[in-house]
């Protein structure tokens, strides 16, 4: 009679010893997943690219500078939500004026602010500039190079004269 219920206790415990390593995987698996340890989240410098008409073309110098036109306004970048103030800047004085090969934008001052200290990793962010509406902007966005922001210029149409005001990048 031993015998008969020695394999019982053995598959009991090798049960129990199995539920309790998928419990710890899958808790492992949770933690992992909420930690997010592959996201950056040190504070990085955004870079808010920007680009306003020239509203006076008698104030652009010869090296192709320009004045942005909400040149020394405050930038604030704000959470998803767009309740958290997460860091803020001011809207640069200096830009250069786009040269015909950037198509709608051609002859717009283009300039970069530059926001220090914002927290990487949350994936997006909401931006305000001057007091303005909230613009949702991606984290990547943020973090691209000048020269990246730049070209993208090249690519971006304006809206036809009926329609909203377009978002980051462009202002008017």
């Amino acid at each position: 009679m031993s015998l008969a219920k020695g394999p019982e206790p053995l598959k009991k415990r090798r049960a129990a010893i199995w539920g309790v390593t998928a419990a710890v995987v899958v808790a492992a698996g949770v933690s992992l997943w909420a930690w997010e340890p592959w996201v950056d989240r040190s504070p990085f410098t955004a870079l808010v690219a920007g680009a306003s008409p020239v509203t006076d073309p008698g104030s652009t110098g010869e090296s192709g500078e320009c004045t942005p036109n909400l040149a020394g306004e405050a930038v604030v970048v704000y959470d998803a939500s767009g309740k958290g103030k997460l860091a803020s800047g001011v809207e640069s004085s200096t830009g250069e004026v786009l040269p015909s090969s950037y198509g709608d934008f051609a002859g717009w001052c283009f300039y970069v602010t530059r926001i220090e200290g914002l927290p990487g990793g949350e994936g997006t962010y909401k931006v305000q500039v001057g007091g303005g509406n909230l613009v949702t902007v991606e984290e990547g966005h943020l973090r691209q190079p000048v020269d990246q922001q730049r070209e993208g210029m090249r690519k971006m149409k304006l809206p036809p004269d009926d329609a909203p005001a377009p978002g980051l990048p462009a202002e008017q």
